[in-house]
């Protein structure tokens, strides 16, 4: 069991590895979250020039202008992977919880598609994520599963960036404890100020276990006061609660890419470098000319005794110029706009080829290729968006039967498939392959086919067809499918 009280300083210990990744992944976060949450940190990613003064450079950070490219080039990538056909089978025992379950999966409304969407975006920018299944308490505690049932008591998913895990441990590919450390808002009281909370849960093979207390944090997100008073040595924070969970193992899998196909880890220095430049040229095209030479005003020295020296900066308003014997203004040249604007460009390229595909550039002539040329092209990004589904839905199958364990339910039969076909098809060749589907002779499948390997088949085609589908879709789809397969004879074609 787990002690009423922890040192502040046990709970805070952190794993290396999250020591080492929190600079990149904050990076990352904020390059792709954009708008004002980059905007309050944007010191972090303009940082002031030598000997620029305190005013110019406030100046220019209020001319940051930030085009958010690796956001848009994830989200696109995300889309083509959550669009593919997914098919989950061994889901025959109560169905009416499973279609529940899949179309609200944290009990807020979150289908499943909008789950593997989640899951997708938080693995190109994280490389990770902690997918807890766990169920909803009542006051009430059930003496059976029909009680639990009429309570709404049932599993659910719980997602954990690794922002927010902080320690863990494994072994052989599994985890044996993971700590997470989450910093609320509670507003409870209305004629109070809202406080914030830090909650630590640790998730072991038996327990889920809360420590929490009021906190005042620092910029960097450090803890420096415990309801309201400084830390020390001796600073302790109390068990809120301890549950013990029945699953028999850590109810949490982890997702983790490789390193080749983690695509933030390479596009995002790319994506700042774009921020920069953005801003740099931003800041050029709203000068109307500067200053580029300086005379000193010379003026006669009454102190024939001493000799003195001016070190006073240059009242210029620039931080740097050139004390020439002459005094110049300059605008801007044309051709320094135009190259800017071509390194902008050129990173946009990189930062989409990066994403879709990992690999470099392919150049402006790519907008000149042929539909089909195109489609030679997306063969690369299909073979990563397969490798990134055989991950998830690997996972997914191992959530599936975590939620069935947590509901009575045998898992060992589910089995999920799919996220394997990605649609880049314009409507006339989606009317060619309608044309061409409907002319198969399914009879003769079903001859030379075993009625399992044919109906999966039918399902992954129809899939394909029409794309994802809501859960109580697909089980309608499929009832039909095998309705369908049964009534067809030897000889007969599929009609559209």
């Amino acid at each position: 069991m787990y002690p009423n009280q922890i040192l502040l300083e046990t709970l805070e210990s952190k794993h290396s590895e999250y020591i080492d990744m929190l600079p990149a992944l904050q990076e990352i976060d904020l390059l792709i979250s954009g708008g004002y949450k980059l905007k309050n940190a944007i010191r972090h990613f303009i940082p002031r020039r030598p000997g620029e003064i305190d005013e110019l450079y406030e100046i220019r950070l209020k001319k940051h202008t930030y085009l958010n490219i690796l956001s848009t080039n994830v989200n696109e990538q995300v889309s083509k992977l959550a669009n593919a056909p997914m098919t989950v089978e061994g889901l025959d025992v109560n169905p009416k919880f499973w279609s529940a379950f899949r179309e609200n999966t944290d009990l807020a409304g979150r289908s499943e598609k909008n789950l593997i969407t989640l899951i997708f975006r938080e693995l190109l920018k994280f490389k990770k994520i902690f997918v807890h299944v766990d169920k909803n308490k009542s006051d009430v505690i059930p003496v059976n599963r029909l009680q639990e049932e009429s309570l709404g008591i049932r599993p659910y998913i719980v997602n954990y960036s690794p922002l927010q895990v902080i320690n863990w441990s494994e072994s052989k590919g599994k985890l044996n404890w993971l700590k997470i450390r989450q910093i609320s808002e509670d507003n409870s009281n209305p004629i109070a100020a809202p406080r914030k909370v830090c909650t630590w849960t640790i998730i072991d093979g038996t327990y889920v276990v809360k420590y929490s207390a009021f906190v005042e944090i620092d910029g960097k997100g450090n803890i420096t006061k415990i309801n309201s008073e400084m830390i020390n040595a001796d600073t302790a924070i109390s068990l809120q609660s301890t549950i013990e969970h029945g699953f028999g193992t850590v109810p949490v899998i982890k997702l983790e890419l490789p390193d080749q196909l983690w695509v933030c880890d390479q596009a995002a220095s790319k994506a700042l470098e774009h921020l920069r430049i953005d801003c740099s040229k931003y800041d050029l095209l709203t000068m109307a000319y500067f200053q580029r030479t300086f005379k000193r005003i010379q003026t006669p020295d009454g102190d024939f005794e001493n000799s003195y020296e001016n070190q006073e900066p240059l009242p210029t308003g620039l931080a740097h110029v050139i004390e020439l014997e002459k005094f110049e203004w300059s605008e801007p040249h044309g051709y320094m706009i135009e190259h800017m604007s071509n390194s902008l460009q050129s990173i946009e390229t990189q930062v989409r080829d990066l994403v879709a595909a990992g690999g470099v550039s392919s150049g402006n002539a790519a907008l000149a290729q042929s539909g089909v040329s195109k489609q030679m092209d997306f063969a690369k990004q299909e073979s990563m968006l397969r490798s990134y589904g055989e991950i998830i839905i690997d996972a997914y199958q191992d959530i599936l039967q975590l939620v069935a364990k947590a509901q009575g339910l045998d898992g060992s039969e589910i089995s999920v498939t799919g996220l394997n076909s990605f649609e880049n098809d314009t409507l006339d060749s989606v009317l060619m392959k309608l044309d061409s589907v409907s002319k198969l002779n399914i009879g003769s499948l079903k001859a030379n086919l075993p009625p399992s390997a044919l109906k999966v088949i039918y399902e992954q085609m129809v899939g394909m067809l029409t794309g994802n589908l809501s859960a109580s879709q697909k089980e309608e789809v499929n009832k039909e499918i095998e309705l369908l397969l049964a009534s067809i004879k030897t000889g007969d074609t599929f009609i559209v």
